[in-house]
C-alpha cells in the first residue's frame, strides 16, 4: 500500500512582483491563520513556513507579543521552520554566504524550538553542484530541490552527489511545489484533485511513499484538509493518506528505498522546469554590489576586527551579524537574480548601502585602532593581507602628508619603491565634523600611491614608516613604450587600432591574439532570460576604430586608456523581431594595467549605455582550443562542457532551450592542460565560450519587461508577471572590473583561485593618523581643553600594548589551500578559520602555523559545533592531514589566553 504524504505549506517569496512591506501585510495574517488552525485542531499535523527562518522576524517585528504561541508551535513541530534564514539563488551567493545563511536560519529556528533539517530549495533556479557538501556540513543529510533535475533523472528519489564527494538523499519535485495548492472544499472535487496528482506521481516513485504539496506562493492554510484526508481514507483501499511533514516523509523514504540513480554536480537542466538560463547577467549592478558586499564582510570586517579581538577589543559580533542578514536578505532566489519589480530592487540597492555603511564604519575605526596602538610617533601605514594569500601583491593607499616627497620604509629599514597615481591638497580639518567646528585649517597633501608587498603569513599585516623630504629610493624604469607597444617584464602589448589587444607572454613563449573585442546583440528576452532577436544585428568592435593613449607609466604599472565607440541600434522594433535602423553611439572605455611584478593584467571597463534591449561581451581568444570550460563555484571548480545538444528541446516538451550560458564566482578558465588563460572578475558572474576558444563575459544586459510570454527560447506563458521594468535596461554609466592571468598548465598548476582571491580582495592601506593635533592647540583656548573621542579611539583605549612592526596571525603550509572566512566564534571566546582546498586533487599533511601558543583545536561543522579534536605541534602548529578536493574545512581555534592573545610574528 503506498502512502500518500500531503505537506501543507507556503511559498514564501519576501518581495517579488510587489515589494516586501506588500507582502508583509499578508504574511501577518497567514501567519494569524495558521496558528489559529493548528491550535484550534489537532488533526491539522503541521504548516511548513517555506524552509526559512525571516518570516517570523517579519512577523514579529509587526506582533511581536506573538512569540510565544510561534514558539509553542514550533517546539510542538506544527509549525515548522528552518534551516535557511531566505530562500537562496545557488549560484550568485559565495560559499560563505550559503553557509551564514544557513547558520543564522537555524540559529533562529532553534531558539524557538526546532529547526527542520532538510535542504529545501523548491525554487532555486538550478541547484549548485556544492549544495551538498554545504548542506553536509551543517549534519542535514537531505535536500528536496525542483529546478534543474536533469533528463536521466527519472524518479524523485536519487542520490545527489556534490563535486567533492560529499552525497545527500534528494527528493525531486517533477510536477512542482504546488501539486496539491488551492484544493478545493468539496469532498468529491478534492478527491478527484488529489488522485490525479497521485497517478501523475506514481510514475516518478521507486519506493511506496508519494509527496503532495498543499500549497503554492503565498497561500493560506486550507483549515478542511483534516476532513479531506479522512474521507479519502474512508474510501480508498490502496492508498493511505497522513497529514505530514518533510522530516516524516524523508524518514519514510529512508526507510523504505536501497538502490537509488546517483546524479552528480550541479543540476541546470531546463527539461521539466525553467532554470532562466542567462539570470546571472540581469542588473549586472546589484550582482557587482553583492560580490562587493561579500568581500567586505568575509575578507576586510570579520578579519580586520577578529584581529583587533584578538589584541582586547570587544567583537561587534551584533553589527556585522546585522549586516549579514541584509545581505542574505538581498540574496533570495528571485531579488538577487534581478527578476523582481524595479520598486523591490530599489529597496535592495538601500540595503547594499546600509550594509556597505555598517561595514565600512567598522573597518575604518578597528583598523585604524590597531594601527595606530603603540606606534609612537612615526607616521606609518599599514597594510592588511586580506586575500590572505602567501604571495607578492598590490597595495593602492592613500597618505596624507606635511610634503609631497616622502620615503616609504618597511620594518627593516629597507625603503620600498612606490608609484604617485594622484596628488591633491586637502584641508584636512573639514576630514571630521569635530575638527571642522574649530575654523582652522590644517593642510596636507593627498596622495594616491601604488607599491608591492610580500605577505609571508596567510593573515596580518605589515607596517611602514612614512618619512617626509625627498625620497631616497632608486628610480627604476622596468616599461618600454613605443608606438603604442608596451614592453614589459613578464608581456609585449599591442593595442591595435581596433582597440583589441595582441600579447607576448614572454614566461611561456606564447602570443594571444584578439584579446578585447566587445560583441553587442540584441535581447528580446525578459529578466529572467536572454533570448535572441530573431532577425538580430550583431555589432563588433573587429572594426571600429579606438582612440589609444598611454595616461600614466612607473615603476609599478602602465595604464593604457582605449576608447572605443560602437554604433548601437537603438531598441527593439516589429514586435522585437528586428532592431532599429536608427542607432545611438555606445561608448567605452577601458582601461589596461600592466604590472612590473605581477603577471595578472587588469582591465576596468566604463559602459555609457543609452541603448535599450541588448547585450555587450568582452572576448578573450585563449589561444588554445578545449571542449570544456572550468569555473569557479563555491569552494571549488566546476567542469561544463560548451556545447550543449538542443535539438529537439520543443518537441520533448522542455521548458526553455538549453544554452551553455553559465554562472561563475571569480573566474573562468580555458586550458588544453599545456597552457591556458584564466579570466578573472569582480561582479561579473556570467560567461559562455564560443567555437571552444574565445572567452565571452557578459558586461551588461539590459531589458524592459519582468516577463514576456513566448520567447524564441523560452515558449508560452511568462515568467513572473508581464509588467514593465524599465531600470532593468541599465542605462547610464558602468564600470565593470576583470583581469586576465595566461597561464601554463592547468588552472590547478598555475593556482588560478589564488589569483581570483588576490583580484577580488586587495590588500587594505590604512595610516595612523590623518589630523595632527597642532590644529587644537595653536587655536583659541576652548580647543586647548579638548580631547575628542571616537570610534576608534574608543577601540584603541581597549588593546593590549602593541609593539610597532609586522604583525602574523596564521600562515598554511600548502598553497592550494585557500581562506574563506576568519571570525570569532558565535558562541565562544575561540576563532573560527574556514579553509578549503581549491585543487581538483587532494592535498596531504596540510598544516596551520600560527604565531601564538593554542590551547586546543577541533574540526567544526560548518555550523561551529567541534567534531574531532585536532593534534598540536610545538604549541601552536596544527595538523589537519588531507583535505579532499574543493572541500571546505572549519576549525575553532582556542587560544592560549582565556580572552585575547598578542599574537606578534
Amino acid at each position: 500500500m503506498k502512502t500518500i504524504h500531503l505537506v501543507s505549506h507556503t511559498h514564501w517569496d519576501r518581495e517579488w512582483y510587489r515589494p516586501f512591506q506588500y507582502f508583509r501585510t499578508r504574511l501577518v495574517h497567514v501567519l494569524d491563520h495558521v496558528m489559529e488552525i493548528l491550535e484550534q485542531d489537532s488533526r491539522y499535523r503541521s504548516f511548513l513556513l517555506d524552509g526559512q527562518s525571516v518570516p517570523l522576524e517579519d512577523y514579529l517585528q509587526v506582533k511581536p507579543e506573538q512569540y510565544n504561541r510561534l514558539q509553542d508551535l514550533i517546539r510542538s513541530e506544527r509549525l515548522v521552520v528552518g534551516p535557511w534564514y531566505v530562500q537562496p539563488d545557488e549560484f550568485a551567493p559565495d560559499g560563505e554566504s550559503l553557509i551564514r545563511n544557513l547558520q543564522i536560519g537555524m540559529e533562529i529556528a532553534e531558539k524557538f524550538g526546532k529547526s527542520m533539517m532538510i535542504g529545501y530549495l523548491p525554487d532555486s533556479f538550478g541547484q549548485s553542484g556544492q549544495m551538498p557538501h554545504i548542506l553536509a556540513g551543517f549534519g542535514i543529510d537531505c535536500a528536496v530541490v525542483m529546478r534543474g533535475v536533469p533528463e536521466d533523472i527519472e524518479t524523485c528519489e536519487f542520490t545527489w552527489e556534490g563535486i567533492n564527494g560529499d552525497r545527500v538523499l534528494a527528493i525531486s519535485l517533477p510536477n512542482g511545489y504546488s501539486n496539491a495548492m488551492f484544493l478545493p472544499e468539496d469532498n468529491v472535487k478534492g478527491k478527484l484533485r488529489i488522485r490525479q496528482a497521485v497517478l501523475a506521481l506514481k510514475k516518478w516513485t521507486t519506493g511506496d511513499h508519494i509527496l503532495l504539496m498543499n500549497g503554492v506562493d503565498h497561500q493560506f492554510p486550507q483549515a478542511f484538509l483534516p476532513d479531506l484526508i479522512e474521507n479519502l481514507n474512508r474510501s480508498s483501499k490502496k492508498e493511505r493518506y497522513v497529514h505530514s511533514t518533510l522530516e516524516e516523509y524523508m524518514h519514510a523514504v529512508k526507510e523504505s528505498t536501497e538502490s537509488l540513480p546517483v546524479q552528480q554536480g550541479e543540476m541546470i537542466s531546463p527539461c521539466k522546469h525553467r532554470v532562466h538560463t542567462s539570470i546571472a547577467s540581469t542588473r549586472i549592478y546589484q550582482k557587482q554590489k553583492n560580490r562587493q558586499m561579500e568581500t567586505m564582510l568575509e575578507k576586510y570586517v570579520e578579519p580586520v576586527t577578529s584581529l583587533a579581538w584578538l589584541l582586547g577589543a570587544e567583537y561587534p559580533r551584533g553589527l556585522i551579524r546585522q549586516a549579514w542578514k541584509i545581505l542574505l536578505q538581498n540574496q533570495t532566489h528571485d531579488g538577487l537574480c534581478g527578476c523582481c519589480s524595479d520598486e523591490v530592487h530599489h529597496e535592495m540597492d538601500q540595503r547594499f548601502t546600509d550594509i556597505e555603511n555598517i561595514g565600512t564604519s567598522l573597518l575604518k575605526a578597528y583598523s585604524r585602532a590597531i594601527c595606530a596602538h603603540g606606534n609612537g610617533e612615526d607616521l606609518t601605514l599599514t597594510v592588511f593581507n586580506n586575500a590572505m594569500t602567501k604571495s607578492r601583491q598590490l597595495v593602492h593607499a592613500t597618505v596624507y602628508v606635511t610634503k609631497e616627497e616622502f620615503t616609504l620604509f618597511d620594518a627593516q629599514g629597507s625603503s620600498i619603491p612606490y608609484q604617485v597615481e594622484k596628488v591633491e591638497k586637502v584641508d584636512v580639518s573639514t576630514l571630521s565634523i569635530w575638527t571642522l567646528y574649530l575654523h582652522g585649517k590644517d593642510i596636507h597633501f593627498r596622495m594616491n600611491i601604488s607599491f608591492y608587498v610580500d605577505f609571508d603569513a596567510n593573515y596580518g599585516c605589515r607596517q611602514f614608516v612614512i618619512q617626509t623630504g625627498k625620497s631616497t629610493t632608486p628610480k627604476e624604469h622596468p616599461f618600454r613604450i613605443e608606438n603604442k607597444q608596451i614592453d614589459s617584464p613578464f608581456y609585449t602589448l599591442q593595442v591595435r587600432q581596433n582597440g583589441s589587444m595582441l600579447l607576448y607572454d614572454k614566461m611561456n613563449d606564447i602570443t594571444l591574439d584578439n584579446l578585447l573585442l566587445f560583441e553587442d546583440r540584441g535581447d528580446a528576452g525578459d529578466t529572467y532570460n536572454y533570448s535572441p532577436v530573431k532577425n538580430d544585428t550583431i555589432i563588433t568592435s573587429q572594426g571600429a576604430s579606438a582612440r589609444v593613449d598611454i595616461i600614466e607609466s612607473g615603476e609599478i604599472f602602465t595604464t593604457v586608456r582605449i576608447e572605443t565607440t560602437l554604433n548601437v541600434p537603438e531598441k527593439l522594433v516589429d514586435d522585437d523581431e528586428h532592431r532599429s535602423q536608427t542607432t545611438l553611439p555606445l561608448n567605452l572605455v577601458t582601461l589596461v594595467r600592466l604590472y612590473s611584478q605581477m603577471r595578472r593584467i587588469d582591465f576596468s571597463t566604463t559602459i555609457e549605455n543609452n541603448v535599450l534591449d541588448h547585450r555587450v561581451r568582452v572576448l578573450f581568444d585563449a589561444g588554445v582550443q578545449s571542449s570544456v570550460s572550468f569555473a569557479e563555484t563555491q569552494f571549488g571548480t566546476i567542469r561544463r562542457p560548451n556545447h550543449i545538444p538542443s535539438k529537439g528541446w520543443k518537441s520533448k516538451g522542455w521548458k526553455e532551450k538549453p544554452l551553455p550560458i553559465y554562472s561563475q564566482q571569480r573566474f573562468v578558465d580555458l586550458h588544453d592542460g599545456k597552457r591556458g588563460l584564466a579570466v578573472l572578475n569582480r561582479g561579473l558572474p556570467e560567461y559562455e565560450i564560443y567555437d571552444d576558444h574565445t572567452i565571452a563575459i557578459t558586461l551588461l544586459r539590459g531589458v524592459g519587461m519582468m516577463g514576456k510570454p513566448d520567447l524564441l527560447i523560452r515558449p508560452g506563458r511568462p515568467s513572473g508577471m508581464a509588467v514593465a521594468a524599465p531600470d532593468a535596461q541599465c542605462s547610464g554609466s558602468h564600470t565593470l572590473e576583470y583581469a586576465l592571468f595566461p597561464h601554463a598548465g592547468n588552472f590547478d598548476d598555475s593556482l588560478i583561485a589564488r589569483e581570483a582571491a588576490e583580484f577580488d580582495a586587495p590588500p587594505l592601506a590604512v595610516q595612523n593618523r590623518i589630523h595632527s593635533r597642532r590644529i587644537l592647540h595653536r587655536e583659541n583656548i576652548i580647543g586647548q581643553f579638548i580631547e575628542i573621542e571616537n570610534l576608534c579611539t574608543h577601540i584603541q583605549q581597549q588593546l593590549q600594548p602593541i609593539a610597532s612592526g609586522d604583525l602574523g596571525l596564521f600562515s598554511i603550509n600548502k598553497q592550494e589551500i585557500m581562506v574563506s572566512a576568519l571570525k570569532k566564534a558565535e558562541c565562544e571566546n575561540a576563532l573560527i578559520l574556514r579553509m578549503y582546498n581549491a585543487a581538483s586533487q587532494p592535498v596531504e599533511n596540510v598544516a596551520v602555523t600560527f604565531y601564538t601558543p593554542l590551547n586546543g583545536a577541533y574540526v567544526s561543522s560548518f555550523n561551529e559545533t567541534n567534531d574531532k579534536a585536532l593534534e598540536i605541534m610545538d604549541l601552536n602548529i596544527i595538523r589537519i592531514g588531507k583535505i579532499d578536493r574543493y572541500t571546505a574545512v572549519t576549525l575553532k581555534i582556542y587560544l592560549a589566553k582565556e580572552d585575547h592573545i598578542d599574537p606578534q610574528a
